[in-house]
């Protein structure tokens, strides 16, 4: 009997597991909605709609409620953003609906087998962005959810993702991801900033930052779903306004510690608590995660003087370009100990062989990085005016450009602020 059991549970955990693979896979394959966006989806039936709702929660960032009609609530409408009507057959019982639930919700779609020209009039009257066949191409709903998404982006405030990728192991991803961060907190006191470690195997950054986290990336990602804002900063370890979400060692090794499906959503939320996410990519573009290389406003790909490195650097643009969808103009070149005067790969030689057109350079600084990666100290505190920082520093400038301080103080400047 115990073992019939055993056997039994044994078996459905497996079936779990190949499903969440399964998901996985169209996840990273996928394009990510640019925000969460939280869908409430009601049919006469809810038997009748699972066709439907199964189509919307296969788009990553959709965070979907499915109700009957019987089972509605007017606090329904107030925790979502769109609301998507899957019509009946019967043509009154479908005009009662979109009378009943129009303006429900900020954004309405309709689904249904057929619309009579009286049901299309009905439903644009009704607020909805769109009317769709329920049994027609997914990529007519896939795009209807994506323009409501970016309405929505468009009205909320994101932060910038800035990925820093190795395009060769050993490069310097995890030093310059730690440098930036750390630069863009220090320049700037009331600007936050996440520095988010994607190295779940070394997990180097709570070493670069002389951290012991209490919580890491797997915790995070767990509870993505449930994470308010003061949960999620809780989770961080905190240097002043630099946060650290801590990678845990060889936790990409433990298919129980680490489940990615609920990435979307994760980085979603530390877009909307911070006002810069640097994200820590050191083992280069991994499938996992491929909805950060996608949604990313720059990928900072990193190289060093080599002909293996520039050809891996190639081989990398070629992958987010043609395998993910990335498009160049969010690519750049950090070329790392960079030498003027003594090298093998010139910077033009980088830009025409990669097809990048903007190359950052940070300077050959052995003593001082060293200095960083075996004690743990912050770039921008023990060596400001070197000129390693100063290259980051620029790199900075760059991607979240500051004003200068240059501004006449005076009484006529005064009153016209």
């Amino acid at each position: 009997m115990n073992a019939s059991n055993t056997s039994y549970k044994t078996g459905a955990n497996h079936l779990q597991e190949m499903d969440n693979v399964e998901h996985l896979e169209r996840l990273t394959r996928m394009k990510t909605l640019p925000v969460l966006l939280p869908t409430l989806m009601i049919s006469t039936v809810q038997e009748e709609g699972r066709l439907l709702a199964d189509m919307l929660v296969s788009v990553p960032n959709v965070k979907l409620t499915h109700v009957s009609t019987s089972q509605v609530d007017a606090s329904y409408f107030q925790a979502h953003r769109l609301l998507v009507l899957q019509l009946p057959k019967d043509h009154e019982l479908a005009l009662q609906m979109l009378e009943s639930y129009a303006g429900k919700c900020e954004y309405m779609l309709v689904v249904g087998e057929h619309f009579s020209p009286e049901l299309m009039r009905e439903a644009m009257k009704a607020g909805a962005r769109d009317y769709l066949p329920l049994y027609g191409a997914k990529e007519e709903l896939f795009k209807a959810l994506f323009d409501v998404a970016d309405a929505v982006a468009k009205a909320t405030a994101l932060a910038p993702t800035f990925v820093v990728l190795n395009s060769k192991g050993g490069c310097g991803a995890s030093f310059l991801a730690a440098a930036i961060a750390d630069q863009f907190a220090c320049r700037q006191e009331d600007l936050k900033v996440a520095l988010v470690d994607g190295d779940h195997v070394q997990a180097g950054q709570s070493h670069l930052l002389n951290q012991e986290p209490e919580y890491f990336f797997h915790h995070a990602l767990a509870q993505a779903e449930e994470l308010d804002e003061s949960a999620l900063i809780g989770m961080m370890s905190q240097l002043e306004n630099l946060h650290l979400l801590s990678a845990a060692p060889f936790s990409q090794q433990d298919r129980t510690a680490v489940n990615y499906l609920q990435l979307p959503q994760l980085m979603f939320k530390l877009r909307s608590c911070y006002q810069a996410v640097v994200v820590d990519l050191s083992r280069g573009p991994e499938n996992w995660a491929n909805p950060i290389l996608m949604e990313a406003t720059t990928i900072l790909l990193v190289m060093q003087d080599s002909l293996a490195s520039l050809r891996s650097a190639t081989a990398t643009v070629n992958h987010l370009i043609n395998d993910l969808g990335v498009a160049r103009s969010r690519i750049q070149l950090v070329y790392n100990r960079y030498s003027p005067k003594n090298r093998m790969v010139s910077l033009a030689d980088a830009k025409s062989t990669s097809g990048v057109g903007i190359v950052f350079t940070v300077r050959n600084d052995f003593q001082r990085v060293n200095t960083c990666l075996d004690e743990g100290r912050r770039l921008s505190r023990f060596a400001a005016k070197e000129q390693v920082t100063r290259d980051v520093a620029e790199i900075c400038q760059q991607l979240i450009p500051m004003e200068q301080e240059s501004q006449p103080s005076g009484f006529w400047t005064k009153l016209w602020r």
